[in-house]
């Protein structure tokens, strides 16, 4: 017998393993392996970290809403709060001279659309019937109409009816500086003024202390403005800060103590503004103030008394009184 065809395993299947072999002892046997899933633990592990994230978020975003809130708050307390520099005196040289190159020099540094715009009316006292041009006609008869006088005005709000500077500038070639604190206004003076020259345009305020301060300007309704502290956190206004500079800071920034009218209507501080003044280092021919905004009828007669006696002080008398504007006159020949 050949070698072929002997069995040595003794198997009919030619040595193959049949498939229900088992492969135990003494019983051959094969298993499939059973598959093995990611245990418990890493089935909630994306779930955790989602959690995790989420928290995360909410918490830096909680966070962000009560750090801009707190930095809201501190804005709106910034913009309630009046900032007095009591330590800068109003003859303080550096204080002169920031207001000479920085506030005045704006003037001169004339927006283009200004520059664009047709130029402004030309005033006269000919036929005129406007209360500013009456008051320029009366400081002008009162002053012997002297040519190229020199003022300083500041009438915010609705005292700007009054504004008598560009009809004297007009009419008898007076130059002087116009102090507006409302930034509209500001630029309406610019523009009706940049063909005059001798006219310079300051957005400030009059301070009623004798020393330098910023306060927060305060739109009221049909554009009244407001000068104080006083916050409204209901409206809806912007409020810009602006700066107060007392008279004779202005007039040492003018580069003279001697000047030909003085003409300030500013919310009832008009007393206060005046009594900051060294009438022993200045000398002011008129002096014209208007009673036109918050006071009530019966107060006007008691506070234009306390300033025609404060005035009276100082040597001077009142010439006229046209529709609550006082204008007082110092007494050369006392």
């Amino acid at each position: 017998m050949t070698a072929k065809s002997l069995n040595l395993s003794g198997n009919q299947n030619g040595g193959k393993i049949p498939p229900n072999a088992s492969c135990g002892p003494g019983k051959a046997s094969l298993k499939t392996p059973r598959a093995v899933g990611p245990s418990p633990l890493r089935q909630l592990l994306p779930i955790a970290l989602c959690l995790i994230s989420f928290a995360t978020v909410l918490s830096v975003l909680i966070i962000y809403m009560d750090t801009t809130e707190i930095r809201h708050q501190q804005f709106r307390l910034n913009m309630s709060r009046d900032y007095d520099l009591q330590g800068v005196s109003q003859d303080n040289p550096l204080l002169v001279t920031y207001f000479r190159e920085v506030q005045m020099r704006k003037s001169e540094q004339i927006p283009p659309f200004i520059l664009n715009s047709e130029p402004g009316e030309e005033l006269n006292f000919t036929g005129r019937h406007e209360l500013a041009a009456e008051l320029a006609s009366t400081v002008a008869q009162l002053t012997g109409n002297r040519p190229n006088g020199t003022f300083l005005q500041s009438l915010p709000g609705s005292s700007d009816v009054a504004m008598s500077g560009p009809w004297l500038a007009s009419t008898l070639g007076w130059g002087g500086v116009i102090v507006e604190p409302d930034p509209r206004k500001y630029f309406n003076y610019l523009k009706q003024n940049y063909q005059r020259r001798s006219i310079k345009v300051v957005h400030a305020c009059l301070s009623p202390n004798e020393y330098p301060k910023e306060i927060t300007l305060h739109h009221e309704e049909e554009s009244e403005v407001q000068i104080n502290s006083i916050m409204d956190e209901e409206t809806e206004w912007f409020h810009p800060r602006v700066k107060c500079f007392p008279v004779y800071t202005m007039l040492l920034a003018m580069n003279t103590t001697n000047i030909d009218l003085l003409s300030v209507g500013c919310h009832d501080q008009e007393f206060l503004i005046l009594q900051t003044i060294p009438f022993d280092r200045v000398r002011i021919d008129i002096i014209s103030v208007h009673l036109m905004s918050r006071l009530e009828e019966d107060n006007i007669p008691v506070y234009s008394q306390n300033i025609t006696k404060f005035l009276f002080g100082k040597n001077y008398r009142l010439m006229q009184n046209l529709k609550n504007n006082l204008i007082y006159q110092y007494n050369r020949h006392n």
